[in-house]
């Protein structure tokens, strides 16, 4: 027997004893009153204390509250209630810690979390999710969320995980089964957001529920329509040429060389020389481009002057339009040098160049001009009268391929890419492109070069 137990014996055992000792004297009454004043005082002193537990266990305890002291054989057993309630209240204390730390860690989460249960009824949720899916836990809690995002195909996506959440977990079938509904994604526009766009995956969580993860892929979707976009220009950019040169050829192959002409065999492989020149300067644009996208430039930035080499620009814009253009160059007084890679800046202000000549009609003019403005910043601008761009395409005039009038770009022998270039030539060198431009009037692209890569020779 436990030591309390035995002590629980002590006080009726000496009653009684006490007792048997009055009756052997002769006073069986007197032995009696002792027997019931000690049953009853015991009898007491335990309704006292389950009394005073009664009233602890039915309080309303906020906080954690120590079980009554007691004496005797009450003492221990209500000293060992004590040590469970301190340990319980240990453990619920380190659960809810537990629980505040995970609510903490899925707030700070870049992505949006939902708590889920079997039913797939809202338990909790972050902010990001609440603010993506316009949800308000405070009223949306136990809510259905398939009520509450109304799409057939996220009502699909939801509906797809129940069987693996109702079967055992310990059945392989069901394991593979959580792990594709792990692995699937569904990609929905943000309620919140029409520009915005949703991934959503979900996985097993407690008993029987899901966790639901919501990240923005906006970025991630706008690159991967750019790469479909740029890989259908590329094609459609090599299709036509390359037509072009296979009809010429089987031409040639079909044409028995005595009944064509010298001058129309001229004809063709000049038609076929331009055609493949157009496609060599859009390799070498496609390779320039990913040269600079890929950052991993081997070439060293170098001081060089501004003079010398503008003027060398001026004297290639002038070859290129041929006399049919009026070109200016205009220079500030004193030397001055810029910090970077001259064969990148000299790419760029070359396709700045071409361009004006390519959009300029004859008798136009192509003034360039580098100055010095009153925060050290290195302006290049270069003004036209060509026919000028409409307001809505100047934010896109960068992206590649993309072409204000297609079939004037292609006429003019350009590759789409020219100002991708400079814009990205431009990001290397801490340097912004500016564009002004009307209708009928021409155009005006400026290159703006940060104070720090430029210097005045005194």
């Amino acid at each position: 027997m436990s030591p309390l137990r035995n002590r629980g014996w002590i006080l009726p055992s000496l009653i009684i004893v006490l007792a048997l000792i009055v009756a052997g004297l002769g006073s069986a009454w007197a032995a009696l009153i002792i027997l019931a004043l000690g049953f009853a005082g015991i009898t007491a002193f335990h309704l006292v204390h389950l009394y005073r537990l009664q009233r602890w266990t039915t309080s309303s305890q906020e906080h954690y509250v120590p079980p009554p002291e007691g004496i005797g054989v009450w003492g221990d057993t209500l000293a060992a209630l004590s040590r469970r309630e301190r340990q319980r209240v240990a453990f619920q204390t380190m659960q809810r810690r537990t629980i505040e730390q995970f609510y903490r860690m899925a707030e700070a989460l870049p992505d949006g979390v939902i708590v889920l249960d079997k039913h797939c009824r809202i338990e909790w949720a972050n902010v990001r999710a609440q603010q993506w899916l316009v949800l308000d836990l405070g009223k949306d809690r136990g809510q259905s969320l398939g009520n509450l995002v109304r799409m057939p195909e996220f009502l699909r996506f939801l509906t797809d995980g129940e069987d693996a959440d109702v079967a055992s977990p310990d059945d392989e079938a069901v394991q593979t089964q959580q792990q594709e509904l792990q692995q699937r994604a569904l990609v929905i526009p943000a309620a919140s957001d029409a520009g915005k766009v949703l991934a959503l995956q979900q996985a097993p969580f407690g008993q029987g529920g899901r966790l639901l993860l919501v990240r923005d892929v906006t970025q991630y979707e706008a690159a991967a329509r750019l790469r479909r976009e740029f890989t259908a220009s590329v094609s459609h950019e090599l299709k036509t040429p390359l037509t072009v040169i296979v009809g010429f050829l089987e031409t040639l192959q079909e044409t028995p060389m005595s009944s064509m002409s010298e001058s129309s065999r001229a004809h063709y492989f000049d038609l076929m020389q331009t055609q493949a020149s157009g496609m060599q300067r859009l390799v070498d644009d496609l390779l320039t481009l990913s040269d600079l996208e890929s950052g991993t430039r081997n070439k060293e930035e170098e001081w060089f002057a501004t003079t010398p080499w503008l003027q060398s620009l001026q004297q290639q814009t002038q070859a290129l339009s041929q006399g049919k253009h009026i070109v200016t160059l205009t220079l500030p007084k004193e030397e001055t040098l810029v910090h970077g890679v001259h064969d990148e800046l000299a790419s760029a202000f070359t396709n700045l160049l071409t361009n004006a000549v390519r959009y300029t009609p004859e008798g136009g003019k192509i003034e360039l001009s580098w100055v010095i403005d009153s925060k050290g910043r290195g302006i290049f601008t270069v003004c036209d009268t060509g026919i000028g761009i409409a307001a809505e395409h100047l934010p896109r005039l960068t992206e590649r391929f993309y072409r204000v009038d297609r079939g004037r770009s292609r006429a003019s022998g350009g590759t789409g890419l020219g100002l991708a270039i400079v814009k990205h030539v431009l990001l290397h060198h801490d340097g912004e492109l500016t564009v002004n431009s009307q209708i009928g009037k021409g155009s005006a692209f400026s290159v703006v070069l940060p104070a720090a890569r430029v210097r005045l020779v005194r």
